[in-house]
């Protein structure tokens, strides 16, 4: 599949977004699988205030390549086009939702990450 063969995402200029990137779906089945719930899960546990994305490098070649992305699974956290957190590699549902939630609170207090 070509870049231009998908259609674009739109996420309000304001939310939060959570990037998942997955591993390619030639790749261990149960891994994309347990991914796919995580991020699932993380939606329903952050209530809106963050849109989780899944992408792979098959749909989304352009993004993987501009977050410069070096270890799969990665996450990361963008709002209004500024990356507010980042983790390469596996974690766990409560690491995401606890930084997400964190980083959103620094946000919004004016005040700067660790």
């Amino acid at each position: 599949m070509h870049s231009s063969d998908t259609s674009p995402v739109f996420v309000p200029a304001k939310a939060a977004v959570m990037l998942v990137f997955m591993p390619p779906e030639g790749t261990d089945r149960q891994q994309r699988q347990s991914l796919a719930a995580l991020a699932d899960a993380l939606q329903r546990h952050l209530d809106g205030s963050v849109r989780v994305l899944k992408l792979d490098e098959t749909t989304h070649p352009d993004v993987m390549r501009s977050f410069d992305i070096a270890n799969l699974p990665a996450f990361v956290l963008v709002r209004r086009g500024v990356e507010l957190w980042r983790h390469e590699g596996l974690t766990d549902e409560q690491t995401l939702t606890q930084a997400s939630r964190q980083m959103l609170a620094v946000g919004r207090n004016g005040l700067s990450a660790p």
